[in-house]
């Protein structure tokens, strides 16, 4: 079987008013069958794909954006169709019941703290950061099973059902509760992980949906035998001196090279691999075995079922993605083909995809009149320029990974084309008249049949729109940031109406660019390539996107919507759609200057961890554009009223005999006087009283006498205050996305990091803080700042750092 995942186009218009989604292309898209199983075949093999274009007004920065739907995917066995009303498409797999985590790398050391930063020069700087060892120690666990002379049963990704599906169901294939795991040697009787060299030729696809991993894999191993030697260390195998039933694969994982060690537990009908394999020689396992460490960074084999191509070479790799629509035939450029061929001379890997029409529905791929499928995924494994009589005709070599079924037409492999070359130029070709899957196309027929090109770049030098001005090889420089969108903090969204104040919430970076290229770029222009990747869990990903913008002035402080309209940036490019793809990449050029980086989700409140990846070819200052947060020991507050008369009689009411309030009094005291003065009773609960008066209690005694007790008072009216400047409802709740601002009125700026924290402890699930948490909140971090002040001044660090004992640093955390 084998599915592709393709775009579904929804359009917005770029205006000041609210838009609604409009359907430019509608596309139903399903699952497949395997290649043995009955396939329908298309009524005609001449599909036009029309596609609705909107003029684009001036840019804007209050631009309002577009959103590119690439669906979730909907595997065959989902009887189903995307309805272009739907906000998302239909798909049973995105609630599983198992919540699987990866056991290699824990990816959220970061959920409250800032971004994290790396950098690498490199002629191919994505692949220089150090593999991350999983938690399963593969030297210990080899020496440890060799001495035992055991086998290695790998009890985070068992040969169970667990690992099959993403749910405690099926996902509807032929085997389901009828998969027998076994490991290679109970197959055949001498298996191999690998002959001396890997081929294309290696992957055949099994009954998975996964022509999309399979395809990049077989590029991988075209032409890239030192890289898939990352991949697939060679020092592991069947070997007596050597072999556990472990072995263990690298795949670039959202920034680091992560180690997934697996077991060789392989899952079979009883007597054959049922998934990836390698039919002409089935005693080679590395494709099996890759498969399911592949399925293993997934969280199962289900997980694996439609996808895009570009996300596996990526993850193979580590290189940058680049997608070519070619479903507007008369719009490729004339330059394509040469391109293309530059490309793949700098070791870019390439891939194909058809998609589905938008009349087929329910049905798997949908095999064409010239022998094609549509709703599936192709490698592209070589070129090749035919001198004839009528010219030079260009060719391509695609590839099915199923490793069979291929294209009937011109210079197929019974074609009469094929059949006019000498046997010496065929033999040059790599000509093979076999069913392996393998054919050659000429360059209009591949035009006029594919929709889509997916490539997977190792250098930015191999971009198309670089290639098309230089295609020199360079050192680049490469800066890469991990982050989050997170909700109430910086989920901004892309600032359609009536979120325009949340684009401004998002995280934001800058990159100086303050020398010209000396190879590529026009003149004063600096490139700069942009890519954005999301984490995708289970299948859900978020549409994103992102803006870049000039900053007029110098600091490096986050652009908000007061400072944004006047003269602090002007916008100066929009990758113009937000889709939902992993990646999304873009290539600029630019004029020497500082620039503010935007990634955003489409919709404000949608959380997602992402890598940012910054690509210059010249060194660049490159970094966070974070609030720049100076301690203070008293901030500045809003003044308040005097005291009313009331204050002294109502502090000795509710004070004991030794004219002292304790927590619970306080509380009472606070209620009653808030309703006196204010007309507005704030009611603080017991904990929060107890902080206050720890707060405020100078000596320490756990109880308030009436000077304390009056300075906790005023400052309660003082920060209520502010709150109400910022309660746009007036019904004491403060959206957490102000907190920002409110700190600056108060005084003190807050960094992102802190405000996470911040709304991560005292925020409720729809972003809001309330008047008596936030007035807790303010009183805490106001004494966090005297007390840090004070170790700082005793210290004599001028650095922003302070120095506590053990103990110092226990009872500033417990009288907080």
């Amino acid at each position: 079987m084998s599915y592709y995942q393709q775009p579904v186009t929804y359009s917005y218009k770029r205006t000041h008013n609210q838009s609604y989604p409009q359907p430019v292309q509608h596309v139903n898209y399903a699952g497949s069958k395997h290649p043995a199983d009955d396939l329908q075949e298309a009524t005609t093999n001449r599909l036009q794909h029309i596609t609705v274009t909107h003029p684009q007004p001036p840019a804007n920065i209050y631009h309002e954006a577009t959103l590119q739907r690439s669906p979730q995917p909907v595997n065959y066995f989902q009887q189903g169709t995307i309805m272009s009303s739907s906000p998302q498409p239909t798909n049973h797999y995105q609630q599983p019941v198992k919540d699987y985590q990866p056991d290699f790398a824990n990816h959220s050391d970061y959920p409250t703290g800032p971004p994290y930063q790396q950098t690498a020069v490199s002629p191919e700087p994505l692949q220089t950061t150090p593999v991350v060892r999983s938690g399963q120690d593969y030297a210990s666990l080899q020496n440890d099973l060799l001495r035992r002379r055991a086998l290695f049963t790998d009890p985070k990704f068992p040969p169970n059902n667990s690992s099959l599906y993403m749910s405690t169901g099926s996902f509807g294939d032929r085997f389901s509760g009828n998969v027998i795991w076994k490991r290679p040697k109970d197959i055949v009787k001498n298996p191999r992980l690998m002959y001396h060299n890997a081929s294309r030729h290696d992957l055949d696809q099994g009954y998975l949906g996964n022509c999309w991993f399979v395809a990049g894999a077989a590029v991988l191993a075209t032409s890239h035998p030192h890289l898939l030697a990352r991949v697939v260390p060679e020092d592991q195998g069947f070997a007596q001196n050597m072999y556990t039933g472990m072995f263990r694969f690298n795949f670039w994982w959202y920034g680091n090279w992560t180690e997934v060690i697996v077991d060789d537990y392989i899952p079979t009908d009883g007597y054959a691999p049922i998934y990836c394999s390698n039919r002409e020689r089935p005693d080679e396992f590395w494709p099996c075995l890759l498969e399911k460490a592949y399925a293993k960074l997934h969280g199962s084999y289900q997980a694996l079922v439609g996808g895009n191509m570009q996300n596996s070479m990526v993850d193979l790799t580590g290189g940058i993605s680049e997608t070519i629509d070619l479903q507007s035939k008369n719009e490729v450029s004339p330059e394509l083909y040469s391109l293309l061929v530059k490309s793949y001379n700098m070791k870019t890997l390439m891939g194909a995809a058809i998609f589905l029409p938008p009349n087929v529905r329910g049905s798997s791929e949908v095999r064409k009149a010239n022998g094609l499928y549509m709703g599936h995924a192709y490698s592209i494994t070589g070129f090749r320029q035919i001198p004839t009589g009528r010219g030079t005709v260009n060719l391509l070599r695609l590839r099915n990974p199923w490793g069979r079924r291929e294209w009937n037409g011109a210079w197929s492999d019974n074609s009469p084309e094929m059949r006019s070359l000498s046997r010496q130029l065929r033999e040059d070709m790599d000509f093979q008249k076999l069913e392996d899957g393998e054919f050659w196309i000429s360059y209009d027929d591949f035009v006029f049949n594919v929709d889509q090109l997916q490539m997977c770049h190792l250098s930015p030098d191999a971009f198309l729109a670089e290639l098309a001005d230089n295609d020199k090889k360079q050192q680049w420089n490469v800066t890469v940031f991990h982050d989050k969108w997170i909700r109430g903090v910086t989920a901004g969204g892309c600032g359609n109406p009536p979120y325009q104040s949340l684009k401004w919430k998002n995280p934001q970076f800058y990159v100086t660019l303050e020398q010209p290229d000396n190879i590529l770029g026009h003149g004063d222009d600096c490139t700069l390539i942009v890519s954005l990747m999301q984490r995708v869990e289970n299948k859900k990903s978020v549409a994103i996107g992102f803006d870049v913008y000039r900053l007029r002035d110098s600091s490096r402080r986050p652009v908000d919507g007061s400072r944004a309209p006047q003269s602090a940036l002007s916008l100066t490019e929009m990758y113009g759609t937000y889709v939902y793809n992993r990646e999304i990449s873009k290539r600029f050029e630019l004029k020497c200057g500082t620039y503010a980086i935007m990634p955003s989700t489409f919709y404000p409140h949608e959380e997602s961890e992402f890598l940012l990846r910054i690509v210059t070819e010249k060194l660049s200052d490159s970094g966070v554009l974070d609030e720049n947060v100076t301690p203070t020991p008293e901030p500045a507050v809003t003044p308040s009223p005097k005291p009313q008369d009331t204050f002294q009689v109502l502090f000795k009411k509710h004070a004991a005999s030794d004219m002292k309030l304790d927590a619970q009094e306080l509380k009472e005291f606070l209620q009653e006087i808030s309703d006196t003065e204010l007309q507005e009773p704030i009611k603080f609960s017991l904990e929060s009283c107890r902080s206050i008066v720890s707060l405020m209690d100078k000596n320490k005694s756990g109880l308030l006498d009436v000077d304390e007790a009056r300075r906790a008072w005023k400052e309660i009216k003082a920060y209520r205050a502010v709150f109400k400047q910022f309660d746009a409802n007036n019904n004491n709740k403060l959206v957490t996305y102000e907190l920002g601002s409110v700190f600056k009125k108060l005084g003190f700026p807050i960094s992102r990091s802190v405000l996470t924290a911040m709304v991560r402890r005292y925020g409720d699930r729809d972003s809001n803080i309330s008047l008596a948490d936030f007035i807790l909140m303010v009183c805490k971090l106001t004494c966090l700042y005297a007390s840090f002040h004070t170790q700082d001044r005793r210290g004599g660090a001028s650095d922003g750092t302070a120095e506590f004992t053990l103990n110092e640093f226990l009872e500033a955390a417990l009288f907080t």
